[in-house]
């Protein structure tokens, strides 16, 4: 999903009160990507919609193929607002503060490194849990980071997951 089509989601989102978060990791490529595509998955039917952001990213770069394959071994489809399989890695900026309700860190040293970027933006920022990084690891390793993520995202919004069985 190019930047236009993020921004045209995001602000045709809040012009519908849908809450919007972002996913924060460091390379923008597993940990993020897999946060925003289960918030999207699991929130849309409660108008939440996600997106993520790297602190330290190769700009463009695609979503780890294991990162796609346990989106997808959860029965995680990519389609629509939540196509994952044509995420490209970006860059968290300020403007990102702008276009959400809240900030997900995926660990406490990747909230620390917003804090101490963006200080006024604090209180936007939530740890969502101290998610492992599986990067260049086996997808058994890519699913148990998964799971971390969905045990994160249930402690924050069980709600959504009332239906799961």
């Amino acid at each position: 999903m190019q930047t236009e089509e993020i921004t045209f989601h995001i602000k045709d989102a809040r012009t519908k009160d849908i809450r919007v978060y972002c996913f924060v990791c460091t390379g923008n490529t597993c940990r993020s990507p897999m946060g925003e595509a289960l918030l999207n998955h699991y929130g849309a039917p409660y108008g939440i919609f996600a997106f993520s952001r790297g602190i330290a990213v190769m700009p463009g770069a695609p979503i780890s193929e294991n990162a796609a394959a346990a989106l997808s071994a959860a029965g995680i489809v990519s389609e629509g607002r939540n196509d994952y399989l044509s995420h490209r890695a970006m860059q968290f900026s300020k403007e990102d503060f702008e276009r959400c309700d809240g900030v997900f860190a995926i660990s406490p040293s990747h909230a620390h490194a917003l804090m101490l970027a963006f200080p006024e933006y604090a209180g936007k920022i939530r740890v969502l849990g101290d998610i492992a990084d599986p990067f260049g690891g086996s997808l058994d390793d890519y699913t148990a980071c998964l799971g971390d993520i969905k045990e994160g995202i249930k402690a924050v919004f069980p709600y959504i997951f009332e239906d799961e069985n």
